[in-house]
């Protein structure tokens, strides 16, 4: 098998992953991490697990060196197509990882004020309210397209995210001021929040960009506005207000692993230590 027949095979592949209903993202970051491999691969290469043991070890050694989450992910995503092109023998094992025991780069609950006067200060009003959708629902940032004008009607929303679907709660205080600003905003059906284009979602990017933006006017360390930063918040306010409740935790962010959920539970070096601050000894 030579690098030709596997760039045949990796198209071939795609289109495989296409009709398992893979977003267009995600199969552009799967042709591009394998072919990575293939890239690689000297033209007269013989592909044996001594191949893919040294590819992972170039991985390894590059600079910049990538995080190991990213490794991971181009080894995980490499072995799906050996195992595709029916060698299961040349997979490889993942990097072994530190398991982080705190999180310094978390949202705290005065960070989110801060970040929602800042938005309104700015007349950001859209950014405004997808914050506080995004830290009172622990929603992943894709999934702000199931809030509809008709959805919100409901205080529940059937979302559908990484091949599964899922019921999105909205507290009643919050549907009631989306419900509000829609009206203000003359906006009658379709989506609430709205991009550049008329009656399209904002781009991810985009939304991601304004927080950055507010962030730093509101003084917010920017490296905590991240993917995955509010549903972190959600999930610790979730967990001191129902202490030690990880499973119904875990329904509600739509995690299949309490594995998962507890990552997001993780606190800041400096919350364990006002924590601390607070035991009595006395």
């Amino acid at each position: 098998m030579n690098k030709q027949e596997l760039y045949k095979y990796l198209d071939e592949w795609i289109l495989d992953q296409q009709y398992q209903e893979y977003s267009v993202n995600t199969l552009k970051q799967y042709k591009a991490n394998v072919k990575k491999f293939i890239d690689w691969l000297d033209d007269d290469s013989v592909i044996d697990k001594s191949t893919t043991i040294r590819f992972k070890e170039y991985l390894y050694s590059l600079e910049p060196k990538p995080k190991t989450t990213s490794l991971n992910t181009w080894i995980v995503e490499l072995n799906k197509f050996l195992k595709f092109i029916g060698k299961p023998e040349l997979t490889i094992k993942k990097i072994k990882m530190q398991t982080k025991v705190s999180n310094d780069e978390v949202l705290t609950i005065a960070d989110y004020k801060r970040l929602l006067r800042f938005s309104k200060r700015l007349n950001m009003m859209q950014l405004y309210y997808i914050i506080k959708v995004l830290a009172m629902t622990g929603i992943r940032i894709s999934e702000l397209k199931y809030f509809t004008i008709e959805n919100i009607k409901d205080n529940y929303i059937d979302g559908y995210n990484k091949g599964k679907e899922r019921k999105i709660i909205i507290r009643q205080d919050l549907a009631r001021e989306l419900r509000k600003y829609a009206r203000e905003n003359h906006i009658k059906s379709g989506y609430i929040f709205r991009g550049a284009i008329p009656n399209k979602m904002p781009v991810e990017s985009t939304i991601w960009r304004q927080l950055k933006k507010v962030a730093g006017k509101a003084r917010v360390n920017k490296k905590k506005v991240h993917a995955h930063s509010f549903r972190h918040l959600f999930a610790q306010i979730f967990l001191e207000t129902y202490p030690g409740n990880i499973t119904e935790l875990a329904d509600i962010l739509g995690h299949n692993s309490l594995e998962t959920t507890r990552l997001y539970t993780r606190t800041s070096n400096n919350q364990k230590k006002n924590k601390m601050e607070q035991m009595n000894f006395k």
